[in-house]
């Protein structure tokens, strides 16, 4: 099986492409797990390559696991790769926040034959930044979007509820309609 990693700052895009065994043009955009390495990306990648379709399991980049005005230029990017390498159809998958991602993507390139979004939003999140803050692993990205394009942040629906900077109960915010 052929394995090729690719780098943001050589490539455009971050992940791993993994060719069928049999030989297939076509190919699916897994955008699974926090790394292409991962259990979840994984276990994304086996399945697909078991049904003889190569896969390209991408995720944000190295050291960075949050979701937040992700330009979604990589994934054009990696569209034009996969071509280049021969594959006539290409899909995309992803689930929960990276569901919304692959809807998004498909939306604006017609590129994408198939779509597979397991539960994902049917609008745009705030992006979200991930790591250690003040005992929270997940926060709101201040003024940030989930995706990006072309220089422009995408509409997005803000969070609530935003991360507290003192300590104290976590502010409402009080421009959402309904709070």
């Amino acid at each position: 099986m052929k394995r090729i990693h690719f780098d943001l700052e050589t490539d455009g895009f971050y992940g791993a492409y993994l060719q069928s065994r049999e030989p297939s043009g076509c190919t699916v955009i897994a955008l699974a797990g926090d790394a292409p390495e991962d259990y979840l990306a994984k276990a994304c990648a086996k399945w697909f390559l078991g049904k003889g379709v190569n896969v390209l399991s991408m995720s944000t980049a190295k050291k960075d696991c949050g979701y937040h005005n992700y330009p979604l230029e990589r994934i054009e990017a990696a569209i034009c790769w996969l071509q280049s390498m021969g594959n006539r159809k290409t899909g995309i998958a992803g689930v929960s926040t990276t569901g919304t991602m692959a809807l998004s993507a498909a939306s604006y390139f017609q590129d994408i034959t198939l779509t597979i979004a397991l539960t994902p939003t049917d609008f745009i999140w705030q992006g979200v930044m991930q790591g250690r803050r003040d005992g929270c692993k997940e926060w709101p990205a201040e003024g940030e979007s989930l995706l990006f394009y072309r220089g422009e942040p995408l509409p997005y629906m803000p969070f609530a509820c935003q991360h507290h900077s003192t300590g104290g109960a976590l502010p409402l915010r009080a421009d959402v309609p309904g709070i």
